[in-house]
């Protein structure tokens, strides 16, 4: 008996024969991503009956993979697991499809909309927005300055300053420490219906304390004079405090 348990993912408007060889790349990049384990899971072949992409994974990971796509269907996602989904109905929209993933049994486990999802038109907003994230990228003449900034998804956002004084003083940290930066954001409503940040304008800026709650107290626990010194369980004072219930 074959431990392995398959998976395949179906696309309606196409057929093995017609499925460009660069799309089912594109395809398979965004599967590999939503379902994970990179190691167990393996591309087993093109099948027909629409084109169906069948991928194989090893017994002791598919709980995993299960459990995963189960989090994009019940609005719980693992953020890389719901960003290669979209990524997924995106191609399906554009190739005017629809696709599932049915186990080799033929239960359904996700549907994607594809063409089915009604089209939303495009609306830009502007906002109070703020980031945190890492400049990667500084530089320009005009009094205007781009800046490129990597946010804490890894995302890269396109950004700007104004003024040369502030731009100095934003170039300091460098691919250093991690920013807090507001300003006034561009946000797009895409056709999917989902929002996202095109651009920021930065307005103020400010290093974020990436210190841990023990550094923090013990920090606290240095200064001379200090109360926080002579307790015997400070950060379990620090929680009462914030009203921490670890009973929760």
């Amino acid at each position: 008996m074959d431990p392995r348990e398959r998976l395949n993912f179906r696309i309606d408007s196409f057929t093995p024969d017609t499925l460009p060889m660069a799309r089912l790349a594109q395809y398979l990049a965004h599967l590999s991503v939503l379902y994970g384990n990179d190691d167990s899971v393996h591309f087993e072949k093109l099948r027909k009956g629409s084109a169906i992409v069948q991928v194989t994974i090893e017994e002791p990971a598919f709980p995993k993979v299960f459990q995963r796509l189960q989090s994009v269907k019940t609005g719980d996602p693992d953020p890389e697991a719901q960003k290669a989904f979209r990524s997924i109905d995106r191609l399906l929209r554009a190739d005017n499809a629809v696709g599932t993933i049915t186990r080799s049994s033929k239960a359904k486990i996700l549907e994607f909309p594809g063409r089915k999802l009604p089209v939303i038109d495009p609306i830009t907003i502007f906002q109070p927005t703020t980031v945190d994230g890492v400049v990667i990228r500084i530089g320009g003449r005009a009094e205007t300055i781009p800046v490129t900034v990597r946010d804490m998804e890894g995302k890269v956002l396109n950004c700007e300053i104004r003024g040369v004084a502030q731009a100095k003083d934003l170039s300091r940290h460098f691919l250093a420490e991690t920013l807090r930066l507001s300003g006034n954001g561009k946000w797009s409503r895409t056709s999917a219906g989902t929002w996202e940040l095109e651009s920021l304008v930065i307005q103020s800026f400010e290093v974020v304390d990436e210190a841990g709650l023990d550094e923090v107290i013990e920090a606290l626990r240095a200064v001379k004079n200090n109360a926080w010194a002579e307790i015997d369980d400070p950060v379990g004072a620090w929680k009462k405090i914030r009203g921490v219930d670890d009973s929760l």
